[in-house]
């Protein structure tokens, strides 16, 4: 199982959106930022990511190219995890399986949301 520590500066990388995938991450300090950009360029943060968190998951699902940019806002200390100790974990840690899911889901129903209130909103400005 390789599972390695990995030490980012704030303002460094993790990963760039459209990367290709082979591993996932787990936060142990620091405060980690998934980014993407919209149709006009302008950088948004889809989260903010924390000691226990999880991120870049969604790449070895599907093994398609990373869909976000993760960015150190902090200094940040964090495990990197191969596809192969994802899947050990998956199969070996039943509980850590169940978080995973439930952090999933999270960031789905806050992803619903968000394009809910924004979808509000542009109704709001054009019925003005």
């Amino acid at each position: 199982m390789s599972l390695v520590k990995v030490i980012f500066k704030a303002g460094d990388y993790i990963f760039r959106e459209g990367d290709p995938s082979s591993d996932f991450y787990i936060v142990e300090s620091g405060e980690i930022h998934i980014l993407t950009k919209d149709k006009v360029n302008q950088t948004l943060i889809v989260a903010k990511l924390h000691s226990g968190d999880t991120f870049g998951e969604f790449a070895l699902i599907d093994r398609s190219p990373r869909s976000a940019s993760a960015l150190a806002k902090t200094d940040s200390k964090v495990m990197k995890v191969s596809n192969e100790s994802y899947e050990t974990m998956l199969n070996d840690l039943p509980i850590w399986a169940s978080s995973m899911l439930k952090s999933l889901t999270t960031r789905i129903i806050h992803q619903n949301n968000t394009m809910k209130s924004l979808t509000e909103a542009l109704r709001n400005s054009r019925s003005d």
